[in-house]
């Protein structure tokens, strides 16, 4: 028996002498002291098991800290991609529907920008969508189906939103499946009446996009004369709040990131803050180039924040805060695999019901994997899904099942195909030693506050 070469060792925490072990395959986190781990050392070399190893062998093997030898190890990573690959219809099949493609703000950033067009989804098209989603739903015994609308801005175009999920909320109750929907928007066009037909339909939750406090989100997200959106925004959410669940999400770079912390501190004191379902951020990312040469990558300064420095201070610094503040984080730690070589992963539509395996790839047919007015997939779909990057990487390892060879899209923007490895290991050794840690008091904080 030998350690898995997925375990990775958290040393003197959370006091001095403890250790904190994770798997990255089967996403076990356990706590052991020093004297169990130098026990365990010792058993595996010499092959003798002291009463306190072998009380805890089995739970060692079951959680894959233990295995038998390498070639046990390599069959059971073969197996976790198999699983993520053609499996994935045992959890809920997510998707994202466009309403269309233009929008009301002019963000700096939109990773659209090079594909937008005066495209709305329209009634053909969205029973089209429905009849797609049904076929789909039918042939893979799909049991949960949630809908994802975004745009664009989606509300917008709002019929299709009632259109799509009236047929979709009568066909799933005859058919017992569980159904549901949400929406992701700048949050300019949320109405309490809006909210209150949607309920009926089958919402679960708004997300809104907020970019930083007053100031900085009014620079990175204005309307398209300029003017600002926060107040707008803030006060729509005031006003929907007590119907549905509101989330919010935001992106920043180096420059923005102290927006984020003040945004935290403005939430709070307008007594928001501990009322959002959810709330996360992200750093900015690039976008691909015009249609005619998506290669001619736009905001590569962007892909600085992926490197081996990126924006570690400001990613950790602001899940600390968060949880200091209550508030219940994801660390990052989860299986991040990637859609387009997973069956059943999900998928987008766009107005013209065009699908894509990946929201960055919207806008760009060449890069399409079908469209609803065709039951089957096209070859893109075959050949992305056949791409299996984490036959690259290096044996030694230990992300692979985390990062599976890395974002398909950053391999794109960094090698200009899809194939080749997108690795990361410099930032995720300096960055997930620390994940672990917030893994850890995560699972131990307590409940989020209650809402002042």
């Amino acid at each position: 028996m030998k350690l898995s070469r997925f375990n990775l060792w958290v040393e003197d925490y959370p006091g001095k002498g403890d250790w904190i072990l994770f798997n990255t395959r089967t996403q076990a986190l356990i706590k052991v002291n020093a004297e169990f781990r130098n026990a365990l050392d010792a058993s595996l070399e010499s092959g003798i098991f002291p009463a306190q190893i072998k009380e805890n062998l089995s739970a060692l093997k079951n959680n894959g800290i233990i295995v038998e030898n390498e070639q046990e190890e390599e069959a059971k990573l073969k197996d976790f991609f198999r699983q993520l690959k053609y499996e994935s219809h045992k959890l809920a099949f997510e998707a994202t529907i466009l309403t269309t493609y233009s929008c009301n703000f002019r963000c700096v950033y939109c990773f659209e920008e090079s594909v937008k067009e005066n495209a709305f989804l329209d009634k053909q098209t969205s029973v089209l969508i429905v009849n797609w989603l049904i076929k789909r739903a039918t042939k893979r015994n799909l049991k949960r189906i949630f809908i994802v609308y975004y745009g664009g801005e989606p509300l917008l175009n709002v019929q299709p939103i009632y259109d799509i999920s009236w047929l979709m909320q009568e066909w799933s109750k005859k058919k017992n499946i569980d159904f549901g929907f949400g929406i992701i928007t700048n949050g300019s066009l949320i109405s309490p009446d809006l909210a209150d037909k949607l309920l009926s339909l089958g919402l679960k939750e708004i997300r809104v996009t907020i970019d930083g406090d007053r100031q900085a989100h009014n620079q990175k997200r204005p309307f398209h004369d300029g003017s600002g959106t926060f107040d707008v925004i803030i006060d729509n959410i005031k006003n929907v709040i007590e119907k549905v669940n509101i989330g919010v999400a935001g992106n920043f770079d180096r420059q923005s990131f102290p927006a984020v912390l003040r945004l935290l501190d403005y939430l709070e004191e307008e007594n928001l803050l501990y009322r959002l379902k959810t709330i996360g951020f992200a750093p900015i990312v690039p976008r691909l180039g015009p249609k005619h040469n998506p290669k001619a990558i736009e905001l590569s300064e962007c892909i600085s924040f992926i490197g081996k420095d990126g924006l570690f201070n400001e990613t950790i610094s602001l899940k600390k805060e968060l949880m200091r503040r209550g508030i219940k984080i994801k660390t990052g730690l989860a299986i991040n695999a990637c859609p387009l070589f997973m069956q059943d992963a999900g998928i987008t539509i766009d107005p013209k019901g065009i699908i894509y395996n990946c929201n960055s790839l919207l806008g760009y047919p060449e890069f399409s994997v079908g469209d609803v007015r065709q039951e089957e997939f096209n070859e893109n779909f075959h050949k992305f899904s056949n791409l299996d990057a984490w036959n690259k990487c290096p044996k030694d390892c230990p992300y692979v099942p985390m990062c599976q060879g890395g974002c398909r899209f950053f391999s794109y923007i960094e090698n200009s195909n899809f194939s080749d490895l997108a690795c990361k290991r410099e930032y995720l050794d300096r960055i997930t030693p620390e994940l672990i840690k917030l893994e850890y008091e995560n699972l131990h904080q307590g409940t989020r506050k209650d809402m002042p």
